[in-house]
């Protein structure tokens, strides 16, 4: 599309739902599609596109794999967990989809069945491949395991002879895991430094764009553009949750969602998408997209329409879906001014718990700031100014919960939340380790237990190897300085 090639986002998106809409079977049609969609992370869009393809070809097993991915990343893991098992009836040597398969049964939660599929696929693959890298990280990350394992020779083994390759990192993380959970923190540290090293390369992250893009999206929102008012005061209320990764968001979703008539959206991309016209924000890209929208209400209106008419397609309502995508703290402001009645609530937790918990797990999206300790505590600066601007600009509309009273004072706490949320705070919403369904983060064991302080000071084991760390939180001021 021109307007692609461009980078007129603002006209993308009716275009591309109006080609989604055809009713065609030319391939190159549906191609272009799911080019388009791809290229601005519209999920949705994808998926249909991929169907489409698959409709010409029902039985061309790279498109049912690609249906299967993108069912995946929209949360539909039953759906996408079936095309592979019958994928795999139909190739049973092929060696990668008994990892697709393990990776689906673990973010399902059945832990036994993804770790036997998860076995089956490194057995029948090359030992040092990428694909089995990663495939050892998830099985370390669904089990314990213990001193004199036959498991953790083979990784030591295999974490050794693959190199310091980008694509072999998933070897260290995993090692790390292992040598942690037998109490061997020298080694477990030197494996998640490893692992880190070999994300990076030569690569350090840079970060002044984090912070001119958090600085454009201050000055895209400034007081005046609040007290000018919102959009119609629109019915739907959304929960956006927002905090740094690592820093508790899962768990609170897992407990809102225990309320009746509530909705686990997971890390949505559909704000961002919402706001595509602006992305990211700035003062010159947000006034052209109020400009051409025929001002401010009509602006904010076209958000809330794209916004809220995704949340329906994809969760059937809008009300009560609960959004923790990771970057949405760039455009509260936005939605703030779209949806009146949406809930916002932000996470906090210690710095030195969240850089710790960041740095020792591999992102598979993104996040690159996090395999450096500079580079977290710079990003968790820009984090905490950006989230500390909009609360002063919208006094009331956001509410912080502080993770370690959450845990602590379980009882007062989730009544706070539940009430801001304008939800029904069940009796039994302490078993929400109990409730069944999808979680696609790094938290998916954790959220699968009951309300505990394991990770509450976890560094701590580390301490002795987390001095630069401290040292890079203090000079962002997020930390007082360490004694001499």
């Amino acid at each position: 599309m021109a307007a692609l090639g461009e980078q007129r986002f603002a006209d993308i998106l009716g275009p591309l739902e109006r080609a989604a809409a055809v009713d065609t079977a030319e391939p190159l049609h549906w191609q272009g599609v799911l080019d388009v969609a791809a290229r601005i992370g519209d999920d949705d869009l994808a998926l249909v596109a991929a169907r489409r393809l698959l409709a010409v070809a029902p039985k061309d097993p790279r498109r049912r794999a690609l249906v299967a991915d993108l069912l995946a990343e929209t949360g539909a893991v039953r759906e996408a967990l079936a095309i592979s098992s019958k994928l795999q009836e139909e190739s049973p040597r092929d060696p990668m989809l008994p990892l697709a398969i393990g990776i689906q049964l673990g973010r399902l939660g059945r832990e036994d069945d993804a770790l036997r599929s998860l076995r089956l696929g490194i057995r029948r693959s090359p030992s040092a491949t990428g694909a089995v890298a990663t495939a050892w990280e998830h099985l370390a990350n669904l089990r314990t395991f213990q001193t004199g394992d036959p498991e953790l020779a083979e990784l030591e083994r295999l974490a050794r002879i693959s190199g310091d390759r980008p694509d072999a990192a998933g070897f260290a993380y995993a090692l790390g895991k292992a040598y942690d959970d037998i109490g061997d923190t020298d080694r477990a540290f030197e494996w998640f430094a490893r692992g880190s090293a070999r994300v990076l390369g030569n690569r350090l992250p840079l970060m002044d764009a984090f912070f001119r893009e958090a600085a454009d999206v201050r000055a895209a929102f400034p007081p005046e553009r609040f007290a000018a008012g919102s959009a119609a005061d629109r019915p739907e209320r959304p929960i956006l949750v927002i905090g740094c990764a690592r820093s508790g968001t899962t768990l609170l979703e897992r407990i809102l969602t225990t309320a009746p008539g509530s909705v686990s959206g997971g890390e949505l991309k559909l704000l961002r998408l919402a706001c595509l016209g602006f992305t990211p924000p700035s003062p010159e890209r947000v006034e052209s997209f109020v400009r051409a929208s025929g001002g401010e209400q009509a602006a904010w209106g076209r958000v809330a329409d794209t916004y809220v008419s995704r949340l329906r397609r994809r969760f059937g309502q809008a009300d009560a879906v609960v959004d923790k995508g990771l970057i949405n703290y760039l455009y509260v402001g936005a939605l703030a001014l779209a949806l009146p009645n949406a809930r916002i609530i932000h996470v906090r937790r210690d710095p030195m718990d969240v850089a710790w918990s960041c740095f020792r797990r591999r992102f598979h999206e993104g996040l690159a700031w996090s395999y450096h300790f500079d580079s977290i505590a710079a990003f968790l600066k820009v984090y905490e100014e950006t989230t500390a601007y909009w609360k002063q600009v919208m006094p009331g509309r956001i509410l912080t919960v502080e993770f370690e009273r959450l845990v602590s004072d379980a009882d007062a706490e989730t009544a706070r939340i539940f009430e801001f949320a304008g939800l029904e705070r069940p009796s039994d919403w302490r078993a929400f380790h109990q409730k069944r369904g999808v979680v696609l983060t790094a938290s998916n064991l954790q959220v699968r237990r009951p309300l505990n302080a394991e990770g509450i000071g976890a560094w701590r084991r580390y301490a002795r190897y987390l001095g630069p760390l401290q040292d890079a939180l203090a000079r962002q001021g997020l930390l007082e300085a360490p004694a001499a």
